[in-house]
């Protein structure tokens, strides 16, 4: 086999997506991403309104283009989150971002014995 079977297997994105990691992860720290994401799940004040996860990226996508990343980009971004374990809103603040208040709340009510503590909104 010359390896094109190989080449088209791992597909073209998952390259594409290796190559832009790096770039995509500067971009949303400089931005502030995850701290604006963060203070949408899980408010600095600790107000009772705060967003639910609904096992999609429409919070993200929210500050993504509060923040004027392009429309056109989001796939790339998405695809960069998903490769490093955030695969929705919460997911990203859990597997992706250094630090969240979302992630350390989390903990906090995981020492305190709580099962499963934190849900999607749809479960």
């Amino acid at each position: 086999m010359d390896g094109t079977f190989d080449r088209m297997k791992a597909g073209p994105d998952d390259e594409l997506i290796a190559s832009i990691a790096l770039d995509v992860m500067k971009c949303l720290v400089r931005s502030n991403f995850f701290e604006k994401l963060d203070d949408l799940l899980c408010p600095k004040d600790g107000s009772p309104h705060r967003e639910g996860c609904r096992g999609d990226f429409k919070l993200a996508e929210s500050v993504l283009l509060a923040l004027e990343f392009k429309r056109t980009d989001l796939d790339d971004i998405y695809g960069v989150l998903r490769s490093k374990g955030g695969c929705c809103d919460c997911e990203i603040l859990y597997n992706v971002a250094e630090s969240s208040r979302l992630k350390a709340k989390y903990w906090r009510r995981v020492a305190d014995g709580l099962d499963n503590p934190i849900r999607h909104l749809d479960e």
